[in-house]
């Protein structure tokens, strides 16, 4: 992160953009939605939306929940979390920089994950990790080719509430354009994100 004049900007390597609020005032927890309502999605519990962030991603949530978009942060590209009124639960999203060249060295060396049970998925089309990390805690992370972690960590303070939740949110993960990015250039960046012939397998949903 850069300031000029005091303005704050955030790079990526091949994409460029100026941090804006995913929402507007008064509105937290909406994001820009767009509801859904396939015949799977009436067979839930949930009456899911979509969040599509600022940062370059969206994914499916309920809106029984509420999304705290964290305004303040001025270190990541994205903080979110996931609550409900009433729930210790919680799930909390990071967008940012990594710290590590590959998801494989993530597992390995990130001082949270490294001593959990890790297996291969994936996310939003890449390679990725799900770690358990005990007393029904998980994470998922994948790195994009910008080498930008997006991490999705499941707290469910033993509440099975959250686990359908946060499979939900692991398998409707995407990458999109960034605020004010054009389709064409997404599209571009998106062509040096193949992962073909990487070492990938199908979701397992389950951690032993």
């Amino acid at each position: 992160m850069v300031s000029l004049s005091g303005i704050a900007f955030f790079w990526y390597k091949n994409r460029s953009r100026e941090p804006l609020s995913p929402t507007e005032p008064g509105t937290m927890g909406q994001g820009r939605a767009s509801d859904k309502n396939t015949e799977e999605e009436k067979k839930t519990k949930f009456n899911w939306t979509v969040w599509e962030d600022p940062a370059g991603f969206s994914f499916e949530y309920p809106k029984e929940t509420t999304i705290n978009n964290h305004p303040e942060d001025k270190e990541n590209y994205a903080w979110l979390e996931l609550t409900k009124e009433g729930s210790k639960g919680k799930i909390a999203i990071f967008c940012k920089d990594s710290q590590h060249n590959n998801i494989d060295q993530w597992a390995k060396k990130d001082k949270e994950v490294s001593a959990g049970n890790s297996l291969n998925t994936t996310i939003a089309s890449a390679s990725a990790k799900k770690v358990a990390l005990g007393e029904g805690k998980e994470i998922a992370a994948f790195i994009d080719p910008d080498a930008v972690i997006y991490t999705i960590k499941l707290i469910p303070e033993n509440e099975t509430y959250w686990q359908e939740i946060y499979r939900r949110i692991l398998s409707s993960f995407k990458l999109i354009p960034l605020e004010g990015e054009t389709q064409e250039t997404f599209s571009n960046w998106m062509e040096g994100f193949n992962t073909s012939g990487a070492d990938v397998v199908e979701p397992v949903e389950v951690i032993e």
